[in-house]
């Protein structure tokens, strides 16, 4: 009767360390091992619910439609190339900055949407040849810094999206996406001067170029863009939210 007694108690103790074992370390082991899974690409952005900092975890072998979706996603500006219509360097190639959304940081469509104005050059090129090309870059964030890559490094990932932008017409459900998502990402330009006839448009893409190692880019099709094969798979596999949707928000 004693020895059961005594293994009764035993038991206890055991279950009792058990329990404290699982909840004081068992998290931390098993975050532990999922970094060794993953690769972490942090991204400062607005969270869809609370405006918060965001951290996004992507694994190290996404397929590239995938990867250019999310550095377009995490992107504030791009640098855009369009054909001059100046007279000093007219047809010459000229770049510019232009704020750019494509959705909440974790919840994008892959349309870059801006908001440009006619008193611009960009606006007054794509007035005549809507031909541009966007780039951006992880070097935007802090991933690329904290990995030490200079931004000219492959492995700085960045996109580069070739098509025409072309001007939304007001009073369109696009258009009141492109409002919504634009200024939930830069909500200081709601209030710009009303004299500047600020619009809204988006690059309607045709070609897709991705750089995120050595050996040269890797060429996306819009189609595989917009909806990426094996998407959900992926993301329940890896345990991760999803950083898009796979098709514009329209």
């Amino acid at each position: 009767m004693m020895l059961r007694f005594v293994s009764i108690i035993v038991l206890c103790v055991l279950l009792s360390d058990a329990s404290k074992l699982y909840d004081g370390t068992n998290s931390g082991y098993w975050n532990n091992v999922e970094s060794r899974k993953t690769k972490e690409f942090l991204a400062t952005g607005l969270d869809d619910q609370d405006n918060r900092q965001n951290r996004v975890q992507l694994s190290q072998n996404l397929p590239p439609a995938l990867m250019a979706r999310f550095v377009v996603n995490q992107a504030e500006w791009a640098a855009v190339a369009t054909i001059s219509t100046r007279k000093d360097v007219q047809t010459f190639p000229v770049a510019n900055l232009v704020s750019i959304a494509d959705g909440p940081a974790g919840n994008g469509t892959g349309i870059p949407y801006m908001y440009l104005t006619p008193l611009d050059y960009t606006a007054q090129d794509l007035a005549k040849d809507h031909r541009a090309t966007l780039l951006v870059s992880l070097a935007q964030g802090n991933y690329c810094k904290d990995k030490e890559y200079d931004p000219m490094d492959p492995r700085c990932v960045r996109v580069m999206l070739t098509g025409k932008i072309t001007p939304l017409k007001n009073n369109t459900a696009e258009h009141d996406v492109a409002k919504k998502l634009f200024f939930g990402r830069h909500p200081k330009l709601e209030n710009m001067p009303i004299n500047h006839k600020f619009f809204f448009a988006e690059l309607k893409i045709a070609a897709i170029a991705l750089l995120d190692t050595f050996g040269g880019p890797k060429y996306i099709s819009p189609d595989d863009y917009l909806n990426p094969p094996s998407f959900y798979n992926f993301l329940r596999h890896a345990r991760i939210a999803s950083p898009f949707v796979s098709k514009p928000l329209v």
